[in-house]
């Protein structure tokens, strides 16, 4: 019995083994694939066929390159002098400008875009500000 059953599922599956297509492009440029010959006259040509689902395996096509943002390069640290003190002062006194009489302020969202500070941020920013001139503006 078991040798039936072998017998009829090899019988059922050398057809797919033995399978031709057929690809051509009619008349508009449409590439089409049968198992039948195409009308007469139309120039074809004969597809292999291996009777399984999976493509036969051929030279690979390279991926295409996924584009990443470019990366930030690590600033060098400042070093502390009195001149690098005074500038990152002034920038500081320019921030709290900013924090304490601007309407509407944004702040970078890390991807490249801009984020509104709502009123719990812009505090926070103002917080911080000032400690930071309290330890830099002497």
């Amino acid at each position: 019995m078991r040798r039936i059953v072998t017998l009829a599922v090899l019988l059922a599956a050398c057809p797919l083994a033995l399978a031709q297509a057929y690809k051509w492009k009619d008349a508009q440029g449409v590439t089409h694939y049968a198992d039948s010959p195409p009308p007469a006259g139309t120039k074809y040509d004969k597809v292999k066929t291996t009777g399984t689902v999976v493509p036969p395996a051929g030279p690979a096509a390279p991926a295409p390159a996924a584009k990443e943002p470019p990366k930030a390069t690590a600033a060098a640290p400042t070093s502390d002098t009195p001149e690098n003190r005074k500038k990152l002062c002034t920038t500081l006194q320019s921030n709290m400008d900013v924090l304490t009489k601007q309407q509407q302020v944004s702040v970078d969202d890390g991807k490249g875009g801009q984020v509104p500070l709502d009123d719990a941020g812009r505090k926070r920013q103002v917080e911080t500000t000032q400690a930071q001139m309290t330890l830099y503006c002497k």
